[in-house]
């Protein structure tokens, strides 16, 4: 008969619980820590960097104002070189090799500098952004995409 004392007690005791609400106060509790982690899961916009990479891109055409400005000058200065037939192969070598250091040239004027920033989003996939100039966000930096731009978190 011991063992039937315990068991009225702790029934007792359930249900005073039940009857004074404290059970629908745990049920809150329980459903406001649920909620708050809905709100962090929600942000998918959001992340972490993992790397970044800058690099310099030249165009793949050049407008050939570069070339032409570089055949002309070399060109001219390869006429001031020798005389007879070794002046006219001085001022065709000029002009190639100038033609060929003015598109370079140009070429390096036009050059843009992109970054690749690679970045872990909350639910676990990688994204790459390439952003315009020198890199703006460390590896760790939290960071969310917004308006299809990385802005810092």
């Amino acid at each position: 008969m011991k063992p039937a004392r315990t068991f009225a007690p702790r029934t007792l005791l359930l249900a005073t619980l039940l009857a004074t609400g404290a059970v629908p106060f745990a049920a809150q509790a329980a459903h406001q820590n649920n909620h708050h982690g809905h709100a962090e899961a929600r942000c998918h916009d959001c992340g972490t960097v993992v790397s970044s990479h800058t690099y310099k891109r030249e165009p793949e055409r050049a407008s050939g104002v570069g070339a032409v400005g570089g055949a002309v000058l070399g060109g001219l200065l390869g006429n001031q070189v020798g005389s007879g037939n070794g002046r006219t192969l001085a001022t065709v070598a000029g002009a190639v090799g100038g033609s060929y250091a003015g598109n370079r040239v140009e070429r390096n004027m036009k050059a843009q500098i992109l970054t690749d920033v690679r970045v872990r989003m909350a639910d676990g996939r990688e994204r790459t952004f390439t952003e315009a100039g020198q890199a703006r966000f460390r590896s760790g930096t939290a960071v969310r995409v917004a308006d299809g731009r990385l802005v810092r978190n």
